[in-house]
C-alpha cells in the first residue's frame, strides 16, 4: 500500500469512528519492523474552532497462514478500551479496523492519540530521579495500574479476533520446556532452573486476570514522573497476574540501577504496599515463581534469537547481539534459584 493510498485509508476510518471530521497527514515515521509499523500523524478537525492533534498508527499486515501468529490490532484495541475505562492509564482509542487489502495483505490497523511523555528507559530513570520522590511516584503509579487491571472481569473482554490466550503456571512451564528443546545447545542452567519450578509450582490465584504481559520499564509512557500509559498489549492474556508484577521487577529492566527492584526505580516494598491499597491481592509465593518462570523464558528468547540470526533465518543485528546477553539471564536465574533454596 502506497502511503498516499493508506493515508487516504485512514482518514475514512477516523471520519468513520465519531470522533468527527478530520483530515490526517504524516509527520514521522516512528519504527519500522516486520511485523508492525508504527507512524505518527496530525489530525485537523473540520470544525474551526478545534485545534489540531496528534495520532499515532500502527499498522500490522496479516494474512490467513499467520493469523494466529500476532494478537490482532483490533482485540488490542478493545483491549486497551476497557483497561482504560477501568482506570489503567493508556492512550485513548481512536479507532481500529482491518483495512482493503491494498497491496500483497490485508492490513490491520490501530490508531489512538498521541500521549507525551518519556518511553526510553534510561531517560526515564533520569526524569524520575530528577522529581523529588519521583520514584516512589511512579512505583504507586504502577501498582495502582496494574491492581485495576486485574481487578477487570474477564468475562467482560469483548475482542473481535480470537479468544484470549489463557494458561496457569503449569500450562507456561510446558510452553518453556517446548522452547527450550527447539533450541540448539544443551542449555543446562535454562534445563535446570525449568526442573526446579516444577517441583515448586506456585499457589493458584483466586481467579484468572486480565495479564498486559510486557508491563515493565521501557513500554511506560512516564511524564513528570507518573505513569501517564501502558504500551504494547500484545501479550495480553489471561492468567495469573503476579507474572505481571514479577515481569516488572527484573533485573534485566532495572538498567543498571539494581538496587531498585521495581524498574530501576522503586521499591518492592512499595510496589506491594500500593498494589494492596488499590485492591490487588499479593501472593509472594507466585511472585517469586513468576520472576524465576520470566527470567528464564526471556533468556530462552533471547537464545531463539541468536539461533535464528545464526542459522539464517534472520538478518537482524538486534537478533545477533541477543546472543550476548543470553549470560546475563543464566548469572540472573543461578541467583534467583540459590535465593529460593537458601
Amino acid at each position: 500500500m502506497t502511503d498516499e493510498r493508506l493515508l487516504v485509508e485512514l482518514e475514512k476510518l477516523m471520519n468513520s469512528a465519531d470522533h468527527g471530521s478530520v483530515s490526517l497527514t504524516f509527520d514521522r515515521e516512528l519504527t519500522a519492523g516486520a511485523n508492525r509499523r508504527t507512524i505518527r500523524l496530525v489530525a485537523a478537525p473540520a470544525e474551526a474552532d478545534a485545534a489540531p492533534f496528534t495520532a499515532v498508527a500502527q499498522l500490522i499486515e496479516r494474512d490467513v497462514e499467520r493469523a494466529g501468529a500476532t494478537r490482532s490490532v483490533l482485540d488490542e484495541g478493545a483491549v486497551v478500551s476497557l483497561a482504560g475505562a477501568n482506570g489503567v492509564p493508556v492512550a485513548e482509542v481512536l479507532a481500529a479496523a482491518r483495512l482493503p487489502a491494498v497491496g500483497s495483505q490485508p492490513v490491520e490497523v490501530l490508531i489512538t492519540r498521541e500521549v507525551v511523555g518519556e518511553t526510553i528507559p534510561r531517560r526515564v530513570l533520569r526524569s524520575v530521579g530528577e522529581v523529588d520522590g519521583g520514584g516512589r511516584t511512579l512505583t504507586r503509579s504502577c501498582g495502582r495500574a496494574l491492581a485495576r487491571l486485574h481487578a477487570i472481569d474477564p468475562a467482560a473482554v469483548d475482542v473481535v479476533a480470537e479468544p484470549l490466550p489463557a494458561f496457569t503456571a503449569g500450562d507456561y512451564l510446558d510452553h518453556l520446556t517446548q522452547r527450550l528443546d527447539d533450541l540448539p545447545g544443551r542449555h543446562p542452567t535454562f534445563r535446570f532452573a525449568i526442573g526446579r519450578l516444577g517441583h515448586d509450582l506456585p499457589s493458584d490465584p483466586p481467579a484468572r486476570s486480565v495479564v498486559h504481559g510486557d508491563f515493565r520499564n521501557g513500554n511506560l509512557i512516564v511524564a513528570d514522573a507518573e505513569l501517564a500509559a501502558a504500551l504494547d498489549w500484545e501479550l495480553v492474556h489471561l492468567g495469573d497476574p503476579m507474572e505481571d508484577l514479577a515481569w516488572l521487577c527484573l533485573r534485566t529492566w532495572r538498567f543498571g540501577i539494581d538496587d531498585r527492584e521495581v524498574g530501576g526505580f522503586g521499591t518492592l516494598d512499595d510496589l506491594r504496599r500500593f498494589y494492596v491499597e488499590d485492591g490487588g491481592r499479593w501472593r509472594q509465593d507466585a511472585f517469586d515463581w513468576w520472576t524465576i518462570a520470566r527470567t528464564a523464558w526471556w533468556g530462552i528468547g533471547l537464545a531463539a534469537q541468536a539461533a535464528a540470526f545464526v542459522d539464517g533465518r534472520s538478518d537482524s543485528l538486534v537478533h545477533a547481539a541477543s546472543g550476548r546477553r543470553v549470560v546475563e539471564l543464566e548469572y540472573d536465574l543461578l541467583g534467583l534459584l540459590a535465593d529460593r533454596v537458601g
